[in-house]
């Protein structure tokens, strides 16, 4: 049998737990005898927590000659209110004196987080020595008794504690430390953090805090806890002021970048106004909504089959049979060439929609309450201020940018990226950069039958060649549309796995009008071929 390969969170703990073993708690660091600056409350109000970090074990060399001081010293000012300190030595090439003199730095103007894979009671003490505000403790790596242990430490010394969760099994663990927290009075003193990269494969996905933040709300309810809602932040993933932004904006009170800010200091202080913008909250209701709905559906979906999107709808009944087979997010067209466009003029009918398919909900006869989005290709045109208009009245969830990528905003929704060749990938990098968490690729248009050769159009039939679909699928999680259709439905979902698949002209009887049969024998592809 070959040996199982370990994953590194497993590794990382296993060497950090040899070199203790060898050098002693302090790894052989010097450490001070009494704290030598007062205690900095971490993270009071929302705002950013910059990183001192060299390398990673996905990155490499990240900073290779980064000065813990000079560094702290720009954070500072940049704006920045915490720092986190990464003192793991073998992975991420940072030490206990890095935090010494980071602490030392920072004063009283800036709170500082030891950020490392703490694994023993007493090394709590020694990061409160070296002069730090606050602790990570990865529930994931502690056994319930040591991590409990660890946090009484921790609050003890009126120290913060971020408790980083990932699984279930971690709020569980999440309920007992507030509920110690509460009971010692130090409340302020607890953080939830939620990292976006898994620390098993380092794949980064923006709205798995999102989802998780949900699920813990939830737990909490069904617990009924009597202790304060937690403060929640998120973790990594955050690379341009504008996923910065969209950090902010869907309601986390913090968010912890690293490589962003070690690779370049001197652009912290864009990505620290990019969340303080995000988190005012000063826009409307439904703006960012759209993420936070779908990141309760795709909780609520599960990862054994995709989310379906039935697309170039224009008739209330095939809405709600959509809706009624399990249907997460429904598609209408604002397009004047598209043969399936809906016109500027009809509100009503989707307000109607919507409001039948609510009642459906609440009355148990539909699954999930679907997510309506408006398809545009062009902003500016009648078509595309009328989807707007939909969706700031609240009657759409949302807007789908197709082809039209360059117009397209996080608070709205996503872009569409219409693809033939490889090339065409590029631009996925920039969008999931600019803090996109999905983008969708189609086939792109290039046939005179369909809108006149125009590459902003779906509708092709045709399909993505699978060798760009799987380059796609490498890149980030995929949504994936383009020809797809009953013959072709189960291998695509075997071979790639894709979180959503977006389906319009093959399930129709004429354009615009949907076969209910077909979309029947759609889903039911989808179940019997889905893990």
């Amino acid at each position: 049998m070959p040996e199982t390969k370990k994953d590194i969170l497993t590794e990382i703990c296993e060497k950090r737990r040899a070199d203790m073993d060898a050098k002693g708690l302090t790894f052989g660091h010097a450490i001070p005898e009494i704290r030598e600056r007062p205690v900095v409350p971490f993270l009071a109000e929302p705002g950013t927590i910059l990183e001192i970090k060299r390398s990673s074990p996905s990155k490499g060399m990240i900073a290779p000659d980064l000065k813990a001081d000079k560094t702290a010293k720009s954070y500072i000012k940049a704006g920045t209110k915490a720092i986190s300190c990464l003192t793991e030595e073998r992975y991420f090439n940072g030490s206990l004196e890095d935090l010494i003199k980071t602490c030392k730095t920072a004063g009283k103007k800036c709170a500082v987080l030891r950020k490392d894979f703490l694994l023993e009671p007493d090394e709590i003490e020694i990061s409160y020595k070296c002069g730090c505000d606050a602790v990570l403790l990865i529930a994931r790596i502690l056994e319930e008794n040591k991590l409990f242990t660890m946090a009484e430490r921790a609050f003890d010394l009126d120290l913060t504690v971020l408790l980083e969760l990932r699984e279930d099994s971690d709020i569980e663990k999440a309920c007992k430390v507030l509920e110690i927290a509460e009971k010692l009075h130090r409340s302020d003193r607890i953080i939830l953090g939620i990292n976006s990269r898994d620390l098993a494969t380092f794949k980064i996905d923006l709205l798995i805090p999102l989802k998780l933040k949900k699920r813990i709300g939830n737990f909490f309810e069904k617990k009924n806890l009597k202790v304060p809602a937690p403060r929640i932040i998120s973790e990594s993933g955050v690379s341009t002021p504008e996923s910065a932004k969209f950090v902010g904006s869907v309601g986390f009170h913090g968010v912890l970048i690293g490589e962003a800010a070690a690779r370049n200091p001197k652009k912290a202080k864009e990505l620290v106004k990019a969340f303080k913008t995000g988190a005012a909250n000063d826009f409307p209701a439904n703006f960012y909504a759209f993420w936070k709905k779908l990141a309760a559906l795709i909780e609520l979906n599960g990862s054994s089959k995709p989310l379906v999107k039935i697309c170039g709808l224009t008739q209330k009944e095939d809405a709600v049979k959509a809706a009624e087979l399990g249907a997460s997010i429904l598609g209408f067209i604002f397009a004047e060439k598209s043969p399936r466009t809906n016109s500027p003029d009809d509100a009503d009918k989707i307000c109607e929609i919507k409001k039948q398919l609510k009642k459906l909900y609440s009355e148990g006869s539909i699954p999930v309450m679907p997510l309506l989005v408006g398809v545009i290709v062009d902003p500016a045109s009648e078509h595309g201020l009328a989807a707007y208009e939909m969706f700031y009245q609240g009657i759409l969830d949302g807007i789908q940018f197709h082809g039209c990528g360059e117009y397209a905003q996080t608070f709205a929704g996503y872009p569409v990226v219409p693809v033939s060749e490889e090339a065409d990938l590029d631009v996925l990098d920039d969008f999931f950069a600019s803090g996109f968490p999905r983008v969708l690729i189609d086939a792109k248009n290039i046939s005179e039958s369909n809108a006149q050769g125009d590459v902003r159009y779906g509708g092709t039939g045709k399909c993505i060649p699978e060798r760009i679909v799987e380059k796609a699928s490498r890149k980030k999680i995929l949504w994936l549309s383009g020809g797809i259709s009953l013959e072709n439905a189960a291998p695509l979902i075997k071979s790639f796995s894709p979180e959503l698949i977006d389906v319009n002209s093959s399930l129709e009887i004429s354009a615009g009008k949907k076969d209910h049969e077909k979309m029947q024998k759609l889903f039911k592809i989808i179940n019997e071929n889905s893990k």
